[in-house]
């Protein structure tokens, strides 16, 4: 069986949610990153794939999917051999999809809502307004895990939950750090993740950190 193909860039974390969960399963990906700026996302074959253009986009030998959270659960449901990363008994399953809704409501909206008018449409300056809204989205992780009482977002291991919030939280602290005074909880739970999740640093910390540095170029920081 060919390997999976998986559409994506660099630094979106939603492609690095699926680059990280397909090294917890031991899936080997054919990778092609993409040039967004010029719309290599637009062309005709990748909109048959994925008519909504946007990334990550994979293709498992003939089958088209696209939205990070659905990939990986489907390579989670497919491939994995026991259900340690996506739970089958539907109260902790559902847990975990709350947590895979506060990746893409919460957090990655609010690193997508400060970047893309920075990346793409020469935005120098980012309103105090979402500035503020990234320390919102802190303290209501806090709470999360501060109520939670276990080391990870669901449960005491690593779940699909962990993998997802892993990526836009780490870019988000690689550009607007964490503070450890006002959310020890958050930068604990930072910390356990880059000692437990496999391949943390070069699919998180390093891509983030591109992240960090096209951003100060873009703002003038570099």
């Amino acid at each position: 069986m060919a390997p999976i193909k998986l559409y994506t860039t660099r630094r979106t974390p939603a492609g690095r949610s699926v680059e990280l969960t397909a090294k917890l399963l031991g899936l080997e990906l054919d990778i092609q990153y993409m040039d967004l700026v010029k719309k290599e996302h637009m062309t005709p074959e990748y909109l048959k794939m994925n008519p909504l253009h946007t990334v990550p986009t994979i293709n498992d030998n003939g089958v088209a999917l696209f939205d990070s959270h659905a990939i990986i659960v489907y390579l989670v449901s497919k491939y994995a051999k026991d259900d340690g990363l996506y739970p089958k008994d539907l109260v902790q399953q559902a847990h975990v999809n709350a947590m895979l809704h506060f990746e893409s409501g919460v957090l990655f909206a609010r690193l997508r809502w400060i970047l893309e008018p920075v990346f793409y449409w020469g935005q120098t300056e980012v309103p105090k307004e979402k500035l503020d809204s990234i320390q919102k989205a802190y303290e209501l992780l806090e709470g999360s895990l501060a109520s939670g009482g276990t080391d990870y977002l669901v449960g005491s291991t690593i779940t699909l939950a962990d993998v997802s919030v892993s990526t836009s939280l780490c870019t988000l602290n690689a550009l607007f750090p964490v503070d450890a005074s006002k959310y020890p909880s958050v930068v604990a739970y930072l910390a356990r993740l880059e000692k437990n999740l496999p391949n943390y640093k070069d699919i998180n910390t390093d891509r983030a950190n591109e992240a960090l540095q096209l951003y100060n170029q873009k703002v003038g920081k570099a």
